[in-house]
């Protein structure tokens, strides 16, 4: 008979077991392979996703300025973005909210675009999808939320561009948002850009798309845009390397940028033969100032910097002028011969009047006046300060005295007719206007009426905004154009449209970067399979030994008959190679079967882990190949080690049908048994030490926990191997259930290795499933703990517009149309105050990878209160420890920004830690270097990192206000304050939500992965005890002699059927006993902390199934005892 015909025979003969092996050997490729098929098909759907909504887009130029938008044309034509660009298309981009007119239904954090046809046409798209005048085009998704349809009414609310920074005094703050009426002109679905976004989300696209034309000529700009779009042409991957890209889009910028797109301005004094540098923003920043002395220097000009203030009053005795500018320059320009313009020593400051303000007040020089003016705090509110001053001169009306250019636009002032039409954005008293001052303002307009040392009106009047309204440049010889020009230019290369707010955004490479994920789901069911992967192969290993067992008397009497072992082994080897074959060709199938199902169930069970239903099956033949290969690799390694037995047992034994234990039996005097019976007591002694320095606070509550817990679940499986390792000399009484009971109990001992190995996996898997449940969290519940994961906060919540003013201020609450008889509701309440740079989640809620997270900075009151619980800190100092919120105001060396993050989010979404650094735009030239100095516990913020406000503002200047609140309102009025909150504030887009409700759905996501792994674990374990029956299978069959024997002495089928069950019990109970026990130790801080409730419920149930399936396979195994023919096996002894 040749090997082949012995082989093919083999595998038919004893096809059921072959079949069993082929089974388990399928379930586990199909559960490794699958899970990798997972991970691959997330990824990919990801990655999908961000190609859709990118459309063409490779690169975006963002600005917090509105800049021109023929600035993408001008990029292109510069010849400096080589490959990285060929298309460019300007565009508006705003965040707003959108109100359903037909049923009052709002949607906040939408995206508003102002597009034109060049958008359409460089997506790949004909222009006439662009909407008609009065309409507007809605994303799918957002529509949905509406409940909207074609022909409905939107009204699309944005804020208000403006160049003079809300927290300066001149900053509007009463009007910053505008509202469009648009008929929805149609839903745009996915292929039609309904998905559009420059930055990956899972989540459905909330958008609209309105003309660029409509949004210009609303928000009063004239032909301007925030937003540039660059791209290739749509290919899948950039055309070049991101950094290189990205330098060169920088590089086109710093050449292509005019002064008007930074804000800036240079006009000509008609007559004079200077020049005066401005900015939009009423002040100009300190870097401008810079960089236009620096540009001064450069052509050989001279500069002179000028601060113009407005005052509220000049007033000497009783005697007052009303709403006057004053200038702070450098005062020797009016050569005052013998004049103190010294501004050291302890007296008042000097100031020079001109010459009606000083009849006008009948001061001389010597008197002491007193300026009252306003200042605007960054806490919002509206400060009134009052200097003295010494008359050092008066100065004719006439020549620096008379100059109306010393001042800046101030809307609502300087162009109004007359002083009675002033409107500025704060309160005046024009009451105190009379009829000379408006003809002051008739004749001298915004000519100063006091002067200051330059010195002395900075340190008055400096913001984080500027401390220089302007800057008047002088030429040498007259301001020729050809000097002008030169100037200009000179100014434009020092300034740096980075520094300015300019931002390349590489969204193509950051997008296939983030979709890698930031959890790798292949990697999360490996973890989550793996007792179904080891059980699979486990009852793989025990059938084929089962095959190879009932084939004991064929192997010794080949071997009798001078087969060499070899040829024995090369048989058996090859027909665990083509079972493992079989059944990864089977696994092949179920692989794309469990991942379809695993994917089928994100998309609904696990819906609010991943927060999408977009995601999709990719059958990968990598991943696939991956599977498979592990599995059949773990498969043949499982047959090797079941061969072992086979290679060491005699001809003799072998023809007897029995074969030796793959563990053997240890000797009673050897030296491993001596080191196995004191393993027990070594392992419960550390454990024991553990538990105990745990108790004592030495070590961390759930490490310590949960190491003493294995440490005592390795307690007690050494202390089953020793004693199942001991032999029972006792011999076998009458058949009472007692003694029956016993002869079952030391059949477990008969193959010692065997049975442990079945306590241990049985063990193993419970102590996983009952200890992964202390990461369950809970959430919901409102609670006063400040050191809570809320902080003790009830209430967040958002506005899309800043608010600059203070909500628990009485002036700050009527600005923003807070009415006096609401006073009392929004008085009972606390409000903790964020800056917001919006950006990417970083949360668990967020499958991307966060590359541009948003960011939040506290008020100095937030961080003053220490709320919230921490975890690992740097801190160094007493003050740090006992508020790490402190550590925001740490200066590094390196230029590092302190920064705070939650650890759950900084652990598992960053992979960061305390310590480590976090750079944004890091291909850019100006990136931004985030270090971990602290780590939340549990908290609201896992959305965020945290930052220091005094770092924000210096960083981000764009991002004014505050858009983030923590509301503290009394348990019993938080429903009042929250409908308060929304209804006034409701033109701010404020939306009040639950921070309970915050935390519990981070902690749904949470509890949703630990459920995944609990229910996995458990569909292992039920597998475990598959092979448990099997092992008591295999136990009866070889004790089939013994058995038959105890049968005809007199034992009945009863006390056969007692005798196998009380083996099972003691397999499974004691591996479901000890895991659970043990386990219950890991979650001690766990179940403390829930108030001593253990979730019977639910760990409940999974056990107790488990253990019915156990018992199913115990009573299967008894089925074989009892049928097992009598006869039969007496005549084989």
């Amino acid at each position: 008979m040749t090997f082949g015909t012995l082989l093919r025979r083999s595998l038919t003969h004893y096809w059921r077991t072959n079949l069993a092996v082929i089974a388990g050997v399928g379930v586990a490729v199909s559960v490794l392979a699958g899970a990798f098929l997972v991970g691959t098909s997330v990824r990919a759907s990801l990655r999908d996703l961000a190609l859709l909504r990118l459309g063409r887009v490779d690169h975006v130029v963002t600005s917090g300025l509105f800049f021109r938008e023929a600035l993408a044309d001008e990029l292109l034509a510069s010849g400096a973005l080589e490959a990285a660009a060929s298309d460019a298309v300007p565009m508006i981009a705003l965040e707003g909210f959108a109100t359903h007119q037909e049923t009052g239904s709002r949607a906040g954090g939408i995206q508003v675009y102002g597009v034109d046809e060049r958008f359409w046409v460089f997506h790949g798209l004909e222009a006439g999808r662009v909407p008609v005048p009065g309409a507007v085009l809605v994303s799918a998704g957002l529509a949905r939320e509406l409940g909207a349809v074609a022909d409905d009414t939107l009204l699309v609310r944005v804020q208000k561009p403006s160049a003079i920074p809300l927290g300066s005094l001149h900053g509007r703050r009463d009007d910053l948002g505008e509202t469009m009426r648009l008929r929805i002109q149609q839903v745009l679905a996915s292929d039609d850009l309904g998905e559009f976004s420059f930055r990956p989300q899972q989540g459905l696209s909330r958008a609209v798309f309105v003309t660029l034309g409509r949004m210009q000529r609303d928000l009063g700009l004239d032909r301007q845009a925030n937003t540039i779009l660059l791209g290739t042409g749509g290919a899948d991957t950039p055309a070049q390397d991101t950094t290189a890209a990205v330098a060169a889009i920088e590089t086109a910028l710093r050449a292509e940028t005019r002064l008007d797109d930074l804000g800036v301005r240079v006009r000509v004094l008609e007559g004079r033969g200077q020049l005066v540098v401005e900015s939009a923003a009423g002040l100009l920043s300190d870097d401008t100032v810079v960089a236009a002395r620096a540009a001064a220097v450069e052509v050989g000009m001279t500069d002179q910097p000028i601060l113009t203030y407005l005052a509220n009053e000049i007033r000497f005795g009783d005697r007052l002028t009303p709403y006057s500018l004053v200038t702070a320059f450098d005062l020797e320009a009016f050569a005052l011969d013998d004049v103190d313009l010294g501004t050291t020593g302890t007296g008042p400051l000097p100031i020079v009047l001109n010459s009606w303000t000083a009849d006008d007040l009948q001061a001389a020089p010597g008197d002491v006046v007193s300026v009252q003016y306003y200042l605007w705090e960054d806490a919002g509110a509206l400060l009134t300060e009052e200097t003295e001053f010494r008359v050092a001169a008066v100065v004719p009306l006439e020549g620096l005295a008379a100059d109306q250019d010393f001042a800046p636009e101030y809307p609502g002032i300087t162009e109004a007719t007359n002083v009675s039409d002033w409107d500025p954005p704060f309160p005046i008293d024009l009451d105190l206007v009379r009829p000379k001052d408006e003809d002051y303002w008739d004749e001298y307009r915004t000519a100063a009426k006091g002067f200051l040392p330059l010195a002395a009106g900075q340190d008055l009047w400096r913001s984080r905004w500027g401390q220089v309204t302007s800057l008047r440049v002088v030429p040498a010889t007259g301001p020729p154009e050809a000097v002008i020009e030169a100037y200009r230019g000179a100014l434009r290369s020092a300034l740096d449209p980075l520094a300015a707010g300019f931002v390349v955004y590489p969204a193509r490479g950051l997008a296939l970067e983030a979709a890698d994920g930031v959890t790798d789901f292949g990697l999360y069911f490996t973890y989550f399979s793996f007792f179904l992967v080891v059980s699979a192969l486990l009852l793989a290993s025990l059938f084929f030994r089962l095959g190879v067992e009932q084939r004991l008397t064929e192997i010794g009497t080949l071997r009798a008959l001078g087969f060499d072992q070899t040829e024995v082994r090369r048989l058996f080897w090859t027909e665990g190679a083509v079972l493992s074959s079989a059944g990864s060709l089977v696994g092949v199938a179920g692989a794309v079967g469990y991942s379809g199902l695993i994917m089928w169930g994100l998309r609904t069970w696990w819906v609010d882990a991943v927060g999408t239903t977009l995601l999709t099956l990719h059958v990968s033949p990598l991943a696939l190949g991956v599977g498979v290969v592990g599995g059949m690799l773990a498969a043949v390694i499982s047959i090797a080690w079941t061969l072992r037995g086979v290679a060491a047992a005699t001809p003799r034994a072998l023809i007897s049908g029995s074969l030796p234990d793959a563990a053997g039996r240890r000797g009673e005097g050897s030296r491993a048994s001596g080191l196995a019976r004191r393993a027990p007591v070594v392992l419960g002694l550390v454990g024991a030490v553990v538990a105990a320095a745990t108790r004592a606070g030495l070590v961390d509550d759930t490490a310590g926990f949960f190491g003493a817990g294995l440490l005592f679940l390795a307690t007690l499986l050494t202390l089953a191997w020793v004693l199942l390792g001991q032999p029972d000399r006792q011999g076998v009484a009458a058949p009472t259930a007692w003694s029956v009971s016993r002869v079952g109990l030391r059949n477990a001992t008969a193959r010692p290795g065997r049975s442990v190995l079945c306590i241990t996996l049985i063990a193993f898997a419970a102590f996983i499933i009952v200890a992964v449940d202390a990461f369950h969290k809970e959430g919901g519940e409102a609670t006063t703990d400040r050191s809570s994961g809320t902080g003790g906060y009830p209430l967040l919540a958002e506005s899309l517009l800043p608010i600059v003013l203070d909500l628990s201020s009485e002036n700050g609450r009527a600005e923003l149309g807070v009415s006096s008889f609401d006073d009392e509701i929004f008085a009972a309440a606390a409000y903790a105050r964020f800056r917001v740079r919006p950006g990417e989640d970083t949360s668990c809620l967020n499958l991307y990878q966060a590359k541009d997270p948003r960011l939040l900075a506290p008020d100095a009151a937030f961080v003053a209160e220490g709320r919230f619980g921490f975890g690992r800190t740097m801190a160094d100092t007493e003050a740090e420890e006992a508020n790490p919120w402190r550590l925001l105001d740490r200066v590094f060396d390196d230029g590092a920004v302190p920064a705070i993050a939650d650890a759950t989010s900084l652990a598992y979404a960053l992979h960061l830690s305390v310590g480590d650094d976090f750079i944004l735009n890091p291909d850019s030239d100006n990136p931004i270097r985030l270090r971990f100095v602290a780590a939340l516990t549990d908290s609201i913020f896992q959305s965020e990192l945290i930052i220091g406000e005094q770092h924000f503002v210096r960083l981000f200047p764009a991002h004014e206000g505050y858009r983030f609140f923590l509301v503290d309102a009394p348990a019993d009025q938080t429903a009042e304050v929250t409908a308060a909150l929304e209804d006034r504030l409701a033109d701010y887009g404020f939306d009040v939500t639950s921070a309970p409700e915050r935390l519990a759905a981070f902690h749904r996501v949470e509890n949703t992965y630990l459920a995944t792994f609990q229910t996995l674990g458990a569909f292992g374990l039920l597998l475990g005890t598959l092979g448990l029956g099997t092992v008591l299978v295999r136990n009866v069959l070889e004790r089939r002699r013994e058995l038959a024997l105890l049968r005809a002495v007199g034992y009945s089928t009863g006390h056969v059927s007692l005798m196998v069950l009380v083996e099972n019990g003691l397999l499974l109970f004691g591996g479901l006993g000890a895991g659970t026990v043990c386990a219950l130790v890991a979650i001690a801080p766990a179940w403390i902390e829930r108030g001593g409730q253990f979730p019977i419920m639910s760990l409940g149930g999974l056990l107790l199934a488990v253990a019915l399936a156990g018992v199913v396979s115990s009573l299967v195994a008894t089925m074989v005892a009892v049928r097992s023919p009598l006869l039969a096996a007496l005549r084989s002894e």
